[in-house]
């Protein structure tokens, strides 16, 4: 919702007022009268009088300046996502239009400057009750309280702190640089008059923006290497809790991966519940697509069929942006959680069609897991004991502490002695694929 952008907005109109107060305040007297000197050409001018005053307010005017392109460019960022616009679209209109597009966005800026600060104003105060409204199993709507019910479930492992923190680090480290370049964009752009190295310095800095934020996605891979790789669910939600925390206080961040972490551990209702506290941006399609499909999973655990075949609906009606690749994605999301409902109405044809299909084309170990532990569950109650046990045995050397690896080994167990029970554990994997364990 619009809502969760409200405080992130304020800040960067705040940021962009500090600066510009910053800026405009180390300029003298004799800039205000090269300005009014390049207005008298347009057949417009200053007094001396405003020419001074402009001088001694030029803090405040520096603040309403920068903030209002700030402003500006967030309004242009927001009706991107909405209406779909593609950014080399935005790049060639800025490119025969330069000029035009700059006073346009610092135009709309100012005007919606003030409207901008109330609404956002607005969205915090009433986002903050829906939170009170809402939150009421999770008193402290940082995460805190997902940290504690976890640490009372599962283990928590101190030796990935170090590893944690190191991310933490070299992500902050690429946001300060990406601050700092823009601060520096800023400043030279109200300082040259040439506007062919204004648009090149734009462009540079777009390159810019592209290349730090791919480096700070990097920066925490070393910890989705270690339930995507290692499998270990353990080590990485407690990692995700470690990188999450400043002092005391704990703002939970990669609600997602953290989310995965829980369905791995056989926990879908704390993975739900970190699943609320994130912060969606409904304008970005493929997060959309990850958060419902971890609903999805989280439901199908919970044996929560009608919750289940919503999620279904709305992966279905969320607006691709992302061309062919993004629809390719989208279809995946709908195979998926179709194939979990396949397996809530018993239909394990379906099913082990679907994961025979996938399992060639997956990549990561935890999927490839995933895959084999369903087949195997299939071909246990199919009375394909070999079958079922070649998968199992799989799932319990690659498995490492996600719920999967104790569950393959219990059906081990029982396909070891399985003719004095055979009957009653053919029941057994019903019940467990009907049920998520």
């Amino acid at each position: 919702m619009w809502r969760y952008e409200c405080k992130r907005h304020l800040l960067y109109l705040l940021c962009g007022a500090v600066v510009g107060m910053i800026l405009y305040f180390m300029w003298d007297e004799s800039f205000f009268q090269q300005i009014n000197q390049s207005l008298m050409e347009t057949g417009y001018h200053l007094s001396d009088t405003d020419v001074e005053m402009a001088y001694h307010f030029r803090w405040l005017l520096g603040a309403v300046m920068i903030a209002s392109v700030v402003n500006g460019v967030l309004i242009l960022r927001y009706a991107m996502i909405k209406f779909n616009l593609s950014g080399v679209f935005l790049l060639v209109l800025f490119l025969f239009g330069s000029l035009l597009w700059l006073v346009v966005i610092l135009f709309v800026g100012m005007i919606l400057l003030l409207p901008s600060i109330i609404v956002c104003i607005y969205g915090m105060v009433t986002i903050r009750n829906a939170a009170a409204k809402n939150f009421r199993t999770l008193p402290k709507g940082d995460g805190s309280e997902v940290e504690r019910v976890y640490r009372l479930h599962h283990e928590f492992k101190d030796d990935v702190a170090a590893l944690a923190l190191k991310c933490r680090k070299d992500s902050d480290r690429w946001t300060l640089i990406y601050v700092l370049g823009l601060v520096a964009l800023m400043s030279v752009t109200l300082i040259i008059s040439n506007l062919a190295l204004t648009m090149l310095l734009f462009l540079a800095f777009a390159f810019l923006f592209v290349f730090v934020f791919r480096l700070r996605a990097q920066s925490v891979l070393p910890i989705e290497g270690l339930l995507y790789d290692q499998c270990d669910p353990l080590a990485c939600a407690s990692a995700i809790l470690v990188y999450s925390k400043r002092g005391h206080r704990l703002n939970l961040k990669m609600n997602l991966l953290f989310a995965q972490c829980l369905l791995f551990l056989d926990d879908p209702q704390l993975a739900m519940d970190a699943l609320v506290l994130m912060r969606r941006n409904r304008g970005n399609a493929s997060v959309e697509l990850n958060y419902y499909m971890l609903m999805a999973e989280a439901n199908y655990q919970l044996g929560d069929r009608n919750s289940l075949e919503h999620n279904l609906t709305m992966v279905r009606s969320i607006r691709m942006n992302a061309g062919t690749a993004g629809n390719l994605m989208q279809q995946d999301t709908i195979a998926s959680i179709q194939n979990k409902i396949y397996l809530m109405n018993q239909d394990f044809d379906q099913c082990e069609a679907f994961y025979r299909q996938v399992l060639p084309q997956l990549k990561v170990r935890l999927q490839q897991v995933n895959a084999h532990y369903y087949l195997g569950l299939i071909a246990f109650v199919k009375k394909d004991f070999e079958e079922a046990k070649d998968h199992f045995v799989f799932v319990a050397e690659n498995g490492n502490t996600t719920s999967f690896r104790s569950k393959a080994v219990k059906y081990l167990g029982i396909i070891e002695r399985m003719e004095p029970v055979q009957d009653h554990d053919e029941s057994q994997g019903e019940c467990d694929l009907n049920t998520e364990q």
